[in-house]
């Protein structure tokens, strides 16, 4: 069964998620890298991603959503920091271990909930995201990640890693294609 371009299980409600996180290599990239000879690196990531966190900032300054956004990357180059920062958003970068980084981040925000990563979304692509998608109350993967990724994934986007996956997602999180042409037109000049 292919399980690409699926929604596996609806999107939560909005107000039932308290963090949602981002894998960078793979999700806000097309998983490519150019290599210069003085050993600098550089990525390809989609503009359209910065609307996006616009988007989640205006619905948090509205109330309709209290989620913590960022970005967990195993990846030590400054190239995810710059684009985080770019977007603003929070990043975790150089993280070896995403699910024991979680647990403990869980653990020190919700000290006294039984089931911390029910209200948590992740977005990866890769093998090295499995163990923290097994556990996250829902999992979202871009239509070109592993195959194991999307096979436990919970909704498997149309688009690509870095080719404005992250935006189609939290437009579909956010359903802003619900919104009428005024509330769109608000909702644009609040971002």
């Amino acid at each position: 069964m292919n399980r690409s371009w699926a929604w596996l299980k609806p999107l939560p409600e909005l107000a039932s998620i308290h963090t949602v996180v981002f894998d960078f290599d793979g999700v806000f990239t097309d998983n490519k890298v150019w290599v210069a000879e003085d050993g600098k690196e550089s990525v390809r990531c989609d503009r359209g991603d910065g609307l996006a966190f616009d988007l989640v900032r205006a619905f948090q300054r509205d109330g309709k959503i209290s989620a913590e956004f960022f970005i967990l990357s195993k990846e030590t180059n400054p190239v995810v920091l710059s684009r985080a920062k770019k977007i603003r958003l929070t990043c975790h970068h150089g993280i070896r271990d995403k699910l024991f980084f979680m647990e403990e981040y869980l653990a020190l925000r919700f000290p006294e909930s039984s089931a911390p990563f029910e209200g948590l979304i992740y977005f990866g692509n890769d093998l090295n995201d499995l163990p923290i998608m097994r556990r996250a109350g829902y999992a979202v993967a871009p239509a070109d990640a592993h195959h194991m990724v999307r096979a436990i994934a919970h909704f498997v986007l149309e688009q690509r890693g870095g080719e404005g996956c992250v935006r189609a997602f939290i437009e579909k999180l956010l359903m802003i294609d619900k919104y009428s042409e005024e509330e769109m037109d608000e909702l644009i000049s609040n971002c």
